[in-house]
């Protein structure tokens, strides 16, 4: 089993939730709310960036995380500011 961590800008909460869905992830946990910051790139911009984001934490096989990181990748690293969208897989050792 993997994780799937998604953070994420709130203009790309439905896109993900629906290729989430689309996967067949069984459940996920969504951090609504959450404040994205950049700090070091105060120094481009003259104060720390920050904006509205979310989280989402999903457990599933390896072949199900892949076919959601390879639909939701073209929105990764898009943002000059904003990490319009950060993926981060983990292997998992157990899951209870």
């Amino acid at each position: 089993m993997e994780q799937l961590t998604l953070l994420f800008s709130v203009d790309l909460s439905e896109q993900v939730r629906q290729v989430l869905i689309r996967a067949g992830i069984e459940g996920f946990l969504r951090v609504p709310n959450a404040v994205g910051s950049k700090p070091a790139a105060t120094w481009k911009h003259g104060r720390s960036p920050e904006w509205r984001a979310e989280m989402i934490v999903a457990v599933a096989a390896p072949e199900v995380i892949e076919e959601v990181v390879d639909q939701l990748k073209t929105y990764a690293n898009k943002c000059d500011v904003e990490p319009c969208l950060r993926i981060l897989v983990s292997h998992l050792d157990a899951v209870y």
